[in-house]
């Protein structure tokens, strides 16, 4: 008897009808011929979070570099990190592998990489620099507005798609519960697993608790009710999640790719602490003014 072919549309991560053009997409396209490719073969989603932790690795050597073609091998290592990263919660989703381990993996890898690789280029743009401790602050300001940036889109996208059913393995809190705790302590759960929830919550915790802050604040200032309607169309709103795109941690890595290939690393760190911050202000004020002067809430 003929095997039935997969359901391909399992791997996205929204239901179908509730999709929003997000330009991360633009990056990852190609992710879904590999996903293809990998779901007949005995390899796991957390093997391919695994290589995507060991290509960043690669990656954030290269920009410690000094080699002539460090940056290039840095971009190529770091597209290569970022292809996996979204090839293995595809191949999970397809598969019904979802599990809060490779959600924690996933999110281990991508602290991990972020914080080492712009270690690595606020270092390459330091050392050919006139005052290096301004090169410091910069870089360090950058690296603490991109993860910000990057739990910003993660606490907006997660209520979204807890909205409509679907991406189960998340949470915007990831502190261990009173149930999770019980379960830590009788050994039902691996001590991995909870080893990678305490560094989760060491590394976003507090930015978790900032944009959960802020969304409260701003929920207050725009009057959304605080009803199931209003908690709908706070965060079911198209156009803020489309606006939010350029926030994920691909854009900025693909931005990071591009200065890499083109020699610009300083001014990869200027943009993303300038022009990165007033689009975060700006789309998080138009989100509350549109709200509070037309009475959507």
């Amino acid at each position: 008897m003929q095997e039935a072919s997969p359901d391909w549309s399992k791997m996205e991560k929204l239901p179908p009808g509730c999709g929003f053009f997000d330009i991360n997409e633009i990056w990852y396209f190609p992710n879904r011929w590999a996903v293809k490719a990998l779901y007949p073969l005995p390899v796991t989603a957390n093997h391919i979070t695994i290589l995507a932790l060991v290509s960043g690795l690669i990656s954030a050597a290269f920009y410690f570099s000094e080699g002539e073609h460090a940056l290039i091998w840095g971009a190529v290592f770091l597209y290569g990190k970022l292809f996996c990263d979204n090839v293995d919660g595809n191949l999970a989703r397809l598969r019904g592998e979802e599990s809060r381990l490779g959600r924690f993996l996933d999110s281990f890898s991508d602290f991990v990489v972020t914080v080492l690789v712009y270690a690595g280029v606020i270092w390459q743009v330091a050392r050919e620099a006139d005052h290096p401790g301004w090169i410091w602050t910069l870089g360090l300001l950058a690296l603490v507005s991109a993860l910000l940036h990057c739990s910003y889109w993660v606490y907006y996208y997660v209520s979204y798609t807890d909205l409509v059913g679907s991406y189960e393995k998340n949470r915007t809190d990831e502190t261990i519960t009173e149930e999770e705790r019980r379960t830590y302590e009788k050994g039902d759960r691996g001590v991995l697993l909870y080893s990678l929830q305490r560094f989760h919550n060491f590394a976003y915790g507090w930015q978790d608790a900032l944009i959960e802050t802020l969304d409260r604040i701003s929920r207050r200032f725009a009057h959304v009710p605080g009803n199931q309607k209003g908690y709908e169309r706070w965060y079911g709103d198209a156009y803020f999640l489309i606006g939010m795109g350029p926030m994920c941690v691909c854009t900025n890595t693909m931005a990071l790719i591009g200065f890499s290939l083109i020699d610009q690393l300083s001014l990869f760190l200027h943009l993303v602490l300038y022009l990165g911050n007033s689009y975060w202000v700006g789309l998080h004020v138009w989100k509350i003014l549109r709200f509070k002067s037309s009475g959507v809430g």
